[in-house]
Order: structure tokens, then sequence, then C-alpha cells
């Protein structure tokens, strides 16, 4: 019995033990670490904060387990859930040329030379469709429109460059994604301007739902998804922190870029900024209660700074405005690293980061396109070095898009290039240009007052075809053009033209004035053009000018004309026309080449020859320095012209009383010239700051007076120096100038306005 009762007893005491063992053997489940959330709110270029504030989270190992953005923050936070690491981020700003980015236009070196001349003369272009005329496409894209100021865009810009650059630090994710299986899960915020809604993107194009939730209502046109036409997210939820509550974090670190606001006395605001400011009124609610739903509320102080603020000092101190910000709640940033350091790490593999074209290529193996004609599309291509089988680098897709969009045939390309290693495939998606435009340009100068030009071009924006333009300018020296052309597939093109134009100009000698000539003049042209070039235009063709000139009487003029003098005529002729240019700014470039080659055969009678040859370069000496050498220089040959084709020389403006005058830094007023006239000029250009130059002209005149009888040369040299400070503004160029010439002697000034035409 004893041994019984030793036996149960002995059981009792081991099995204790055993349990003991094998709980020890088999740990209890770790905690789940809780996931970490990280809100940007929109503010335009004071998104830059954000890359600051990223930066301290990766420096104290804070994970970053979601991250959700509005506008700006929808940039950055997009950008950093596809890999790429803060560092990068800050890289990548800063090589970035925002102010081309902010705009549709491609660098000017790059546009179609045929183009160029409507961009520098027109302040602004408007295309436009009649309701007839509206394809199936841009009727389901704009709505049922009628009229032409319904047909005008919706905004300024359609967010082509920025498009493109979301798309070359995208590729592997440019299908239709799940945003949660992104290397770190996104989300985003935009606004449905047919449902008045909130649309919170999770899934889709990850470069759609980034560009609709910063599309700015009036400066980036609504982006059309499907049936929604989305803007701005920050319309109804500039902080959203109930999205990444949604998502799962349990801890949120929100970034508020509105807290700080201007001064009250910098009352002056620009439209984004003023569309900013809105944006805090509008969801005011929404945005309080996000920031009382953040855990650490980090505020960058970025109020000195405005919303279009990309320049490279400002992009610096916005940086380290986050940084600074982060900084101030370093402690509780600390004490939440170290809480979530007691819990174990979750072991997953991260999905690989988005593959950058600017320094990675793919192999293409299929393309797909819409919305182009099948016989257009072959010829865009090969203007291209990209198509199936090809190896597709970021600068191959940049030059084909810009290719593609300087035919100005249309309003927005947007491509993708979607699947994985081994298969990519490359879609593009044209959208048609409304083909027909309107132009209006402006100039205000000390000579002629104020000048506009009224454009109206049908057909513009087609590749190929008939093309009708009309062009009149309003002023002290007045025009109207009417041409016809129609363009083949080579692109090359047939035009006729008419042009009526009235001048008018005072004539001086020595510094006084002699008398005032005025001109009514017709050219009616036909020409064969070969377009086509980024850079070069050449034309040749015939013409017929029909004029008569009219002679004020002035006191001074009995030696020279006699009073009410007219005088006319009539001439045919031929002509030939090649010009070239590669400079990056029309009116302050800062490198290129420009040069017009022209000759002409006329007969007045009996046989006049004119050799006209002009040429500007812009060489850079450093930082802000600029040499600009220049050359203009026209010569008449064979029998005396008439006094319609004259030299003459003098003011700024190339061009501006007929298209052979020739300017001349010294005076104002016209001087008339002998037929052979070289005329060097070499400026020195300094960037004061931003876009105020100061620039030290000095020019040389040297006319040739040959007296055939008496075989005998006599050269008539002038010279003339001047100084200009130039602002570069939105309606153009503005010009203060003063000036001196041996020819006026005395000291001239010069004021200007808008863009030459």
């Amino acid at each position: 019995m004893k041994r019984i009762l030793s036996l149960f007893l002995f059981l009792f005491l081991l099995i204790p033990g055993l349990r003991a063992e094998d709980e020890t053997a088999s740990p209890a489940p770790q905690r789940q670490r809780p996931k970490v959330g990280v809100v940007l709110s929109g503010g335009g270029a004071k998104g830059m904060a954000h890359i600051g504030v990223l930066k301290v989270l990766e420096e104290l190992n804070i994970p970053v387990d979601c991250i959700v953005g509005t506008s700006i923050g929808s940039i950055i936070g997009g950008l950093y859930a596809l890999g790429y690491d803060a560092t990068e981020l800050d890289s990548l700003v800063r090589a970035q040329d925002w102010n081309q980015l902010m705009k549709d236009q491609v660098e000017r070196r790059d546009v179609a030379y045929s183009l160029k001349k409507d961009d520098d003369k027109f302040i602004v272009t408007i295309p436009f469709m009649n309701h007839k005329m509206l394809t199936a496409e841009t009727e389901s894209a704009r709505g049922v429109q009628g009229g032409l100021l319904k047909n005008v865009p919706s905004a300024l810009v359609e967010g082509q460059n920025l498009n493109n650059l979301f798309t070359k630090l995208s590729v592997g994710y440019q299908d239709d994604v799940d945003f949660n299986t992104l290397p770190i899960p996104f989300a985003c915020v935009a606004v449905d301007l047919n449902t008045k809604e909130e649309v919170v993107f999770h899934r889709g194009n990850i470069v759609t739902a980034i560009r609709s939730s910063m599309s700015i209502p009036g400066y980036f046109a609504p982006v059309q998804n499907g049936s929604q036409f989305l803007v701005d997210g920050g319309v109804l939820n500039n902080l959203p922190v109930d999205v990444a509550r949604e998502m799962g974090a349990d801890y949120i670190i929100c970034v508020d870029l509105h807290h700080f606001k201007k001064n009250k006395a910098d009352s002056e605001q620009t439209i984004p900024e003023m569309f900013s400011s809105l944006l805090s009124i509008m969801n005011g609610e929404k945005y309080k209660s996000g920031r009382a739903a953040s855990d650490i509320l980090i505020e960058p102080n970025t109020s000195a700074y405005g919303v279009l603020a990309f320049d490279d000092q400002s992009v610096d101190a916005l940086v380290d405005s986050g940084l600074v910000a982060a900084n101030r709640v370093r402690p509780q940033l600390l004490s939440l690293s170290s809480h979530l350091k007691t819990y174990q790490e979750p072991h997953h593999l991260r999905p690989p980061k988005a593959i950058d074209l600017s320094r990675d290529s793919v192999r293409i193996t299929q393309m797909e396109i819409q919305g182009a004609d099948a016989g257009d599309m072959a010829w865009l291509l090969s203007k291209t070095s990209i198509g199936p089988g090809e190896l597709v680098s970021g600068n191959d897709m940049d030059q084909a898009m810009a290719t593609f969009y300087n035919t100005r045939a249309f309003t927005k390309i947007a491509y993708a290039i979607a699947g994985h290693e081994g298969d990519y495939r490359l879609k593009i998606k044209f959208s048609p240009e409304r083909i027909h435009q309107a132009g209006l340009g402006f100039r205000f100068d000390s000579e002629e007052m104020a000048s506009i030009l009224l454009g109206m071009s049908l057909n513009k924006h087609k590749l190929f075809g008939s093309k009708l333009d009309f062009e009149t300018e309003l002023g002290a020296n007045a025009h109207a053009l009417l041409r016809y052309g129609f363009t083949f597939h080579n692109l090359t093109q047939l035009s006729l033209s008419a042009r009526l134009g009235h001048t008018a100009f005072d004539n001086y000698e020595a510094g006084r004035m002699l008398y005032t000539d005025r001109f009514n003049a017709f050219r009616g042209e036909a020409a064969y053009q070969i377009t086509g070039w980024r850079n070069a235009d050449i034309r040749f063709g015939v013409f017929y000018d029909n004029f008569r000139e009219q002679i004020a009487f002035t006191q001074e003029a009995e030696d020279y004309v006699r009073p009410g003098e007219q005088r006319r005529g009539s001439v045919p002729g031929g002509f030939f026309n090649w010009q070239f240019d590669s400079l990056d700014d029309n009116y302050i470039p800062t490198r290129g080449l420009k040069m017009n080659l022209h000759g002409a055969a006329s007969w007045s009678p009996g046989w006049t020859y004119e050799a006209r040859m002009d040429l500007k370069a812009v060489l850079p000496l450093g930082p802000g320095v600029d040499f600009i050498p220049q050359t203009y220089n026209r010569w008449l040959l064979g029998e005396s012209p008439a006094r319609f084709y004259e030299n003459t020389v003098g003011g700024s403006l190339y061009g501006r009383y007929s298209d052979w005058h020739l300017p001349f830094i010294g005076m104002n007023h016209v001087h008339s010239s002998l037929d052979r006239v070289d005329i060097a000029r070499a400026d020195l250009r300094i960037n004061v700051f931003r876009q105020h130059f100061l620039t030290l002209m000095g020019n040389y005149l040297l006319e040739w007076n040959i007296d055939k009888e008496a075989k005998a040369l006599d050269l008539v040299h002038n010279y003339g120096f001047g100084v200009s400070y130039v602002i570069g503004t939105i309606a153009g160029p503005v010009q203060v100038a003063t000036h001196w010439s041996n020819i006026s002697r005395t000291i001239g000034f010069y004021f200007s306005l808008g863009y030459d035409f």
C-alpha cells in the first residue's frame, strides 16, 4: 500500500515539471509590432520640407509601414513608396528643372522651327474647335460643347512634363497595381469634380493617382479616369490622417505645411498661393480634425516661401526646414523608436524598388498606340528611336515625347511601360489637340507706343493637309497677312500668301529730321518650304511687290525731295531663305546660335540682287555672364534699287519697318544707308539676380560707297554704345536702355514691354 501511495505522489510532483519543460520548449507568440503611418500634406514647393522629415525618420530607424499624401505630399509619398529613400529624393528634386516641369512646353531647342516663330511673337495661343468638328474622343473627354469659348482648354497646363517624370521613375509598377503591394503601402487623395466627392487611390496606375492628387484647379487640367474628372485632393482633404487610420496605422506621424502663416502685412499673393489659402478655408474642419488625430505632429516653418519656390536656394532652405521641424519633436520620435524596438521586427521581403529610366534601360517587347491615325503614327515613330525590340532609356522617351508633343497636334501624350523584367509593354495614348488656334501678341515701346498682333489659324494642329492663317498687326506700322499652305507627308509645304502693310518712319541725317516716308505695300508670294527640322527651315519661291511711297514735306527736306512727292513701283522677283535657330530662348538666351541667310533677285526695271546675312551667338563666360556677338549684313548689287528696298538702320528692333530693316544701337530713329551695309555688334550680359539682366552693348556700322564711274571706294564708319536693363516677365521682357552714337550725337532712351513681331 505504501508503495502505491509513494508512486502516485511521485507522478503528481513530476507532471508539473514536465508541463513547465514543454512550455519552455514552445514559447508564447511575440506581440505584433504596431504599424507606423506617415501623412504628408499638400503645399506646392513647400513640400520639399517632407524630404527633410523623412531623413530624420530614417536616421532614427523609425519604420514606415504606410504613407499617405495629398498634392505635393502624394508626389513625395508616392516616390518614397516606390522605394526611393530620402537621400535619393533629395537628389531627384534638385536635379529637376522645375520651371520646365510646371509647364507643358519642352525646351525651345527641341521645338520645330516653324513653331518657334509663333512662340516668339504670341503671348497667348488658344487652341479651339467648333462643335461640328469635335471628334468622339474629344467630345467624351470634354463634354458636349459648342462655340469658341467653350472649347478652350480647361487650365493653363496639362501636366505633360510632370506626367513624363513620374512615368520614368515608376517603371515596374505601371499596370493596374494594388498600392498595398508597393515597397511601402501607399494611398493618395483626389476630388472628383462630377460628384464633388473625395476619391482615395488604393490601386490603379500610380502615375494617374499622383497626377490626379496634385492637379491644382485652373492651373493643371483635371485628370480623366473613367467617368471621373479629378483635381487636387487638397480641395476636400489636405491632411488625410483618416486615410492612414483606415489603412491600419496605429501611430501616425503627420507633416503639416500650413500651420505657419505669412505675415498679414504680406497681402499680395500669386494665383497658386491664393488657391492654397482657399484650400485651408474649404477643408478647415477636416484639416483641424486631422491635426488632432495625429500622434506626432511635425510643422515645418515654410511661411517665407511661395508654392512655386522651386529655385535651388529655396529648395535647400525648405529641405532644411523639414529637418529642423522633425528635430524639434525629436524626443517624441526617439520615444516612439524605443517603444517599437520592444517588438520583434516582422520578417517579410519587400517588393523590389521601381526602375528609374533616367539611370536604367528596358527592352520593349510590344507597343500599343491609342488616339493617333495609323499613317500619322508610322511617320511619328520614324522620327524616334523607340519601337518593339529596342532598348529604351529615359532620354529616348524624353526625345520621343518632345518630338510627338512639338507637332502641336496633341494636347496630351501619356505613356506607360507596363509589365516586368523580360516583358515590358510600351503603351502610348495620344489626346488630339483642338485643330484651330487663336493668338494674341502685345508690345509697348517708346517708338511706336502700343502694337497688338492678332492671329487666327485653321487646321493649325493638323500634321498634314490644308492650313489657312490670318494675321494682323494694329499700330503705327500695321499689316495684314493671309496665307494658305498644304503640308505633305514628307513635311514639305506649298504656300500662297498675300500681305498688305503700312509703314511710316522719319528720316534723319546728322541728328536732324529731314522728312517722313510713308509706304503702302502689297506682296504676293508663292513658296515651297522644307519644314520639320527642329532648328532649321528652307524656303524659296517667287514674289510680286506693289508699293506706293508718299513723302511728307519739311523745310529741312527741300534739298532731298519735292513737297508731297509720290512714287509708285511694281517689282517681281524670286528669293531663297535659309534660317537656323538653336537658341534656348529668343529674348534672353543663355546658349545657342541663330542665323539667317537670304538671297533675292528683282526687276525694277533692271536686275537688282540682294544678299543678306544675320548671325547671333551666345557664349557663356561664367556663371551668369554671357558674351553675345552679332552681325547684320545686307548688300544690294546691280541696278539701283527702288527706294522701298533701300537699306535702313536704327533702333533695337530687327525688322521694325521692313523685313530688311537692321538694328543699330545708338539711335532710335531711322538712318538711310548706302547699298552695302555691315554691322558688327557685341553684348556683355550679366545676370544680376533671377530674371534681371544688365547688358553692355557696342556696335560698329560700315557702309560701302562705290563710285562705279570713278572706280573709287569710300568707306563710311559709324559706331554706337548703350546700356540696357531687362527683366523677364510672363508678358515678355521689360527693357529700359540708354545709348549714344556718332550719328545722332545725343543720348537717347528706349523702353519696351512685350514680344517682337
